[in-house]
């Protein structure tokens, strides 16, 4: 088979490394997983920064720069930073850090991240627009026009600590004994099959304190969303392989809370509940891997009635936008725009079917060992869910929304690139970003 050209190969990086500043301003950011290679598999240490163009319908035109670099600090540290500045003068800096072992204690992992920009013409959904004054923006039921449009600044840190606690296959061993195959899990001892974390796979105690100050400004309002708190919850992965699973489940119970110190808008408490399941359909003529993939979520702010008096104003219990019950944006009902819904309460239903291609023209282009191309996915995926002011069984499944769409991913560098594209009864977004959904 005749080998793709060097600027074929070139373009496609390009378009890799475009993942990387792809963030919207609204989004609240999952953590994101990174692989942790048998050291035989992978260099000990290696970097890769690279130069590239950038266009999106939101930032416009620019330039950015990414960098990737592996064993640098720790043998299975990851390290990922990027920058981009647009013609339009949007800017933003990315940074992030995975899987650093504290040395006195083996059973924690540290995992920081940070970004600060500058974005124009930014769509919020917190406020009314003045023309829809019988409406609230972001309600299950309220228009698609009722946002407000202004520039904006977002700077926000977090820093995840996780605990592996000593039961199941945590009990003796710090890390999963696993086979891979150019980025594909061909054997796990986690036993996957069963579920049973005193017995199986991994669980987790996790703090994730954090913060993020949000800025809107436009001719009729200004708006300042700025939170400080901690997130707090028992995660228990019993997947074969975290970064990109095709057998097992995990389960997340969270308590996500801001006690109004810092600076912070206003105190809130969040509760929630998220779960993944997966089903492995085989190899096939054209696919390595056929995964079929579901995802629950749901969360409910239980302060939500709860208020103070400031200066003779009632100042409710409520979490930002981006930090409560909100569907939309880069991980859910992806057919609409970051925190189009958001309310009090909110419940999610998602699925994916990831088809692992045998091909794989950048199989073989490495740019001296700096670059790992594992493999290219397509993927097609729906989504369903609505927000509510109350946690209703039979309201949150009531006039729900929808999304459909196709992406293709890569596993690149030990990182999942994934391009998505979606459409709704509103809008259809194609939308740029690192690791799976869910």
């Amino acid at each position: 088979m005749r080998k793709p050209a060097p600027l074929f190969n070139y373009c496609l990086v390009i378009l890799f490394l475009m993942f990387f500043c792809s963030s919207g301003y609204a989004d609240e950011l999952k953590i994101i997983d990174a692989v942790e290679p048998p050291a035989a598999e992978r260099p000990p240490k290696r970097m890769l920064v690279v130069p590239y163009p950038f266009y999106n319908s939101t930032i416009g035109t620019g330039l950015g720069v990414a960098a990737v670099a592996e064993g640098y600090g720790q043998d299975r540290m990851l390290t990922v930073g990027t920058g981009l500045i647009s013609a339009q003068g949007t800017y933003m800096l990315f940074l992030m850090v995975r899987n650093y072992r504290v040395p006195f204690c083996k059973r924690i992992i540290l995992d920081p991240q940070t970004s600060v920009g500058s974005f124009e013409n930014i769509q919020s959904y917190t406020i009314n627009n003045p023309e829809f004054p019988d409406e609230d923006a972001g309600s299950n039921d309220s228009s698609k026009d009722n946002f407000i449009e202004a520039d904006g600044d977002d700077f926000w840190v977090d820093f995840r600590i996780r605990y592996l606690l000593p039961i199941g296959h945590g009990k003796d061993t710090f890390m999963p004994t696993r086979k891979l195959e150019n980025g594909v899990c061909v054997y796990a001892d986690e036993g996957v099959d069963s579920w049973n974390p005193f017995a199986t796979g991994r669980t987790y105690l996790e703090l994730k304190p954090f913060y993020r100050n949000q800025t809107l400004d436009n001719d009729d309002a200004d708006i300042i969303q700025k939170t400080a708190g901690t997130d707090v919850a028992i995660y228990y992965d019993n997947t074969d392989f975290r970064l990109n699973p095709s057998r097992g489940s995990s389960q997340r119970i969270y308590f996500s809370g801001d006690w109004g110190e810092f600076g912070s808008s206003r105190p809130w408490s969040v509760i929630g509940f998220e779960l993944d399941k997966y089903f492995n359909l085989g190899p096939s003529e054209t696919a390595r891997q056929r995964v079929v993939t579901f995802n629950f979520w749901t969360t409910d702010c239980v302060s939500w009635n709860n208020s103070h008096t400031e200066n003779g104003n009632a100042i409710y219990h409520r979490p930002p936008t981006y930090k409560g019950a909100n569907l939309g944006g880069l991980f859910r009902l992806r057919g609409y725009p970051a925190t189009r819904f958001n309310d009090r309460s909110a419940i999610y239903y998602g699925m994916e079917y990831r088809h692992t291609l045998n091909w794989n023209p950048l199989k073989d282009f490495t740019l001296d060992n700096r670059l790992d191309v594992d493999w290219i996915q397509l993927v097609g995926f729906s989504d369903l869910g609505r927000v509510a002011p109350n946690w209703s069984f039979n309201e949150l499944h009531s006039n729900m929304k929808w999304s459909l769409g196709t992406g293709v991913r890569a596993m690149a560098n030990n990182i999942i690139l994934r391009a998505d594209f979606a459409f709704s009864d509103e809008d259809a977004f194609a939308q740029l970003f690192i690791g799976h959904p869910f």
